[in-house]
């Protein structure tokens, strides 16, 4: 009977959420828009590196590529997929507690996803779902005593993510204080056979853009956000559970989830330019602590056990009535077929490039092309110098492109048409492109409209 009840909280929080999820999906902005469209030209032949540039290790665009030869330009398939690799995860933290016969293994997914980190994020397919995901897959394959296919999902995490690297630096130091030397070679053995089966074709066919683009570039990048705001974001909003993990990794003592945790946290301290997305990599190891320390408690404290379960089911509802009120309604892309709807009526032979974050998706709805496989345009990518803002932008216009950007236009302050200029030349872009159709912005950004230029060289008459 109890574990019957176990699985019943357990299938009814991933259930809830999922359903939560999917009534309210819809397209965003964002990165996502970058990946789905590299999946349909890696279909069509063309390779990362070599013809397109793409920051990461390819397995999420690999990923997406397969399933695109099932559901075609199904976008809001691919729009629902981080929901469920978080409730893969979740489910993933359930069973990797029930391995540690913790008594409250079954709040483990309640607790991951319903908080405002998982809620909030879980609207963008960043790739650091499937990153938690095959550290979880990961470690519970490990406690099966199974060395190598474990290997195989700490490898397959990294090249989802290159921040997943620390972490699986992390459980590399636990299984070398097990000193077990036959399950260490096994281990190592996995993560090399991975790697090498799933990168050697890339780095064979174009072995410095591989390197320049996955890892130069991403020690040249220009710093981000400030990082005490970044880590401020985490602590004010799941402050409960951080204080509760605290606890956990105090009484548990599990170095097999400690050092994948804290070499993770070290490595987005240290790194440059950091993202309120990249925490969901590492906040599962935070909820298993936190469940520890209730399992421990409830064992030995236990009159402190109910009123921390009150405290926390405030904290709880604050939280979700915090994301309702301020995640939930940001970063939405509501009015993408209308765009896509107007580029068809433009000539068709002007490609469309722009803000990766709604280029891409509105390239796949109107059935257009994005200028020369120019798909990821972040910023960074300029910035860096993997891209050449100026030679692509003359580029662009030499060829004639349709530029579409997420703009903000405030006259009071006399500002206009700013927005671009991460991803485009201001000369290029004031000598040669003009304004032919804008769009409100349903973002809640700081972007109010979404502008469409036409940009090409005049003709000398």
């Amino acid at each position: 009977m109890e574990k019957k009840i176990k699985y019943l909280v357990v299938f009814s929080s991933i259930f809830i959420f999922i359903a939560f999820k999917l009534i309210f999906l819809t397209l965003f902005f964002g990165d996502s828009n970058a990946y789905f469209y590299m999946a349909k030209v890696v279909l069509a032949g063309n390779m990362p590196y070599r013809d397109f540039f793409l920051a990461d290790p390819p397995l999420l665009v690999l990923i997406l590529a397969f399933l695109r030869i099932f559901f075609g330009n199904n976008l809001f398939f691919y729009q629902s997929l981080p929901i469920f690799f978080e409730a893969a995860s979740a489910f993933m933290l359930f069973l990797i507690l029930e391995q540690e016969k913790n008594r409250f293994s079954s709040l483990a997914p309640l607790i991951y996803l319903f908080s405002f980190s998982v809620m909030a994020t879980s609207d963008y397919l960043t790739g650091a779902q499937l990153v938690i995901l095959f550290s979880l897959l990961g470690i519970f394959l490990w406690k099966k005593e199974m060395p190598f296919f474990s290997a195989v999902c700490w490898s397959l995490a990294c090249l989802v993510k290159l921040y997943a690297a620390p972490a699986l630096l992390g459980f590399l130091i636990f299984i070398l204080l097990e000193k077990n030397k036959k399950k260490f070679i096994k281990f190592v053995f996995g993560i090399i056979f991975t790697a090498v089966l799933i990168m050697g074709p890339f780095l064979a066919v174009s072995f410095y853009k591989v390197i320049a683009y996955t890892i130069i570039h991403q020690f040249n990048r220009t710093a981000g956000l400030s990082k005490i705001n970044v880590f401020s974001f985490l602590v004010f909003r799941e402050w409960l559970l951080l204080i509760l993990a605290i606890g956990g990794i105090i009484i548990s003592k599990r170095k097999e989830f400690f050092y994948p945790f804290i070499a993770s946290l070290i490595f987005f301290i240290l790194f440059q330019d950091i993202y309120y997305a990249y925490f969901d990599s590492f906040f599962a190891y935070i909820v298993i602590f936190a469940v520890f320390f209730l399992d421990w408690l409830w064992q030995r404290k236990k009159e402190l056990f109910f009123p921390v379960l009150a405290v926390y089911f405030i904290f709880f509802l604050i939280s979700l009535g915090y994301y309702q009120q301020t995640s939930f309604n940001e970063g939405r892309l509501t009015n993408a077929s209308q765009i896509s709807d107007y580029v068809k009526t433009l000539p068709a032979k002007y490609d469309i490039y722009g803000s990766h974050e709604i280029a891409p998706v509105i390239a796949l709805l109107s059935q257009r092309k994005l200028f020369d496989n120019y798909i990821d345009t972040n910023m960074q990518a300029f910035g860096s110098g993997a891209l050449n803002l100026e030679e692509v932008s003359s580029a662009a216009a030499k060829s004639g492109v349709i530029l579409i950007s997420r703009i903000t236009d405030l006259p009071q302050y006399n500002i206009k048409d700013s927005g671009y200029e991460g991803y485009f030349s201001e000369k290029v872009f004031k000598d040669d492109c003009q304004r032919i159709k804008d769009f409100p912005s349903t973002s809640n950004g700081q972007d109010n409209y979404i502008v469409l230029y036409k940009c090409e060289i005049k003709s000398a008459d």
